[in-house]
């Protein structure tokens, strides 16, 4: 945690930053509740209640879980990254007994993602993708002259525990979810210093195991026919439902949109409008203009990431550099495949849009995240001043990122 000696003064939050945070919250907070207006022979407040219950308490404690990250000294992560993903892996074991041991109760739309306490639950998959991120950056650190003079010696190890990873989410199952973490992983290995002679190979492995992982489930395999012709007669009203509810949500927004609250997708037409397709109401409601708007507001907390990530590294401290950057990658490749999906870009697959669609994991853990950044950019800026920041952390900690960031970028500079 941060040190309250003599010599430290309390960091300072952007409030650029935050303003944008905030913006990009109320505006989920309104869009669900717009995707969740009930119809009009319903009982209107059971069904708002029913629907939109628990999202404006998620937002609540996701700027709760922000300040606490923001608390948090990026030596404090370093230190326990370790016991930080072991954790996650335990979580992802007690899904899984749930699954194989539960029987039908825990079973939610095909699926067992999370892990129920009392009226809550918790998806141990979203967590993940963060713990990944500060795992990869820990390991890009500790063994960052292996992954360049001994590829399988220096691979190796993370390589086998992110295929029990990616095993355990493929069994809730769980696609979108193993392709976030394992695109953002390796994002974090490259900037860390990973050759790209490993990382053609890789992202070609990785295309082959998501291909054979679609040509083995039936229903996958009928996603990606009706993705080509969404709004044919045969996929229509199947597998191609959403996708086409979709297109004609994006084509009756036009240029300005219908206006909030008037959009017609949501009222039966199109499934999980709250969740997996805000996109598609986002686009109705708000026309092009609102979806340019918001897609500016990711572009800005992307870009912001990936700077706090940069002058970190240019300190010398690679792996709180490498944290931030993994964080911005995340975020750019989530949104990418939201954003896709809806717009068919991509085939049919659920995932949240961060920020904006209703999920408390996904909330709490997006904005825990962007606080981890926020505390780093505090950090680069004291550090710019002169101002020590906590603890060293680990032994050697210090000495090790001076030598990792050095050689991290001597092997940026080989494989380009």
């Amino acid at each position: 945690m941060l040190a309250t000696g003599t010599n430290q003064l309390p960091l300072t939050l952007d409030r650029r930053y935050m303003g944008v945070v905030l913006a990009m919250l109320m505006t989920g907070l309104v869009m669900v509740y717009s995707a969740n207006l009930p119809l009009p022979s319903s009982n209107a407040e059971t069904v708002i209640w029913a629907q939109l219950k628990g999202h404006p308490l998620h937002v609540v404690l996701g700027l709760l879980a922000f300040a606490l990250a923001f608390r948090i000294s990026s030596d404090d992560l370093h230190r326990y990254s370790g016991l930080l993903f072991t954790f996650g892996l335990l979580l992802l074991l007690v899904v899984l007994g749930l699954k194989l041991f539960g029987g039908d109760a825990f079973v939610r739309d095909g699926a067992v993602r999370s892990i129920p306490f009392g009226p809550l639950t918790f998806q141990p998959s979203e967590l993940m993708k963060l713990l990944a991120i500060i795992f990869a950056s820990a390991y890009a650190l500790r063994r960052h002259d292996r992954m360049r003079e001994d590829l399988v010696k220096g691979l190796a190890p993370i390589g086998l525990l992110m295929v029990i990873v990616t095993s355990l989410l493929m069994m809730q199952p769980d696609l979108g979810t193993t392709a976030v973490i394992t695109l953002t992983v390796a994002a974090v290995l490259l900037l860390g210093g990973m050759s790209l002679r490993v990382v053609i190979p890789l992202i070609i492995l990785l295309i082959a195991f998501f291909a054979l992982a679609i040509y083995l489930t039936p229903f996958r395999v009928a996603r990606i026919m009706s993705y080509l012709t969404p709004c044919d007669p045969s996929h229509a009203q199947a597998t191609g439902y959403q996708l086409c509810g979709a297109l004609i949500a994006f084509g009756h927004g036009g240029l300005f949109g219908s206006g909030l609250g008037t959009g017609v997708a949501k009222l039966g037409y199109l499934p999980l409008p709250h969740t997996d397709f805000i996109f598609a109401v986002i686009g109705e409601e708000l026309g092009f203009l609102g979806v340019t708007a918001l897609l500016l507001g990711f572009a800005y907390l992307i870009r912001y990431c990936i700077q706090v990530g940069r002058l970190a590294m240019s300190q010398e401290r690679l792996f709180a550099g490498l944290v931030a950057q993994g964080i911005g990658v995340w975020i750019g490749v989530q949104t990418f495949i939201h954003s896709g999906v809806n717009t068919g870009l991509l085939p049919t697959k659920g995932l949240t849009l961060p920020l904006i669609s209703y999920g408390g994991s996904s909330m709490l853990v997006v904005c825990f995240a962007l606080g981890m950044v926020a505390r780093i950019d505090a950090e680069n800026r004291a550090m710019a001043r002169g101002r020590r920041i906590g603890s060293l952390g680990p032994s050697g900690t210090a000495a090790n990122e001076a030598k990792a960031a050095k050689a991290a970028k001597a092997a940026k500079e080989m494989a380009l």
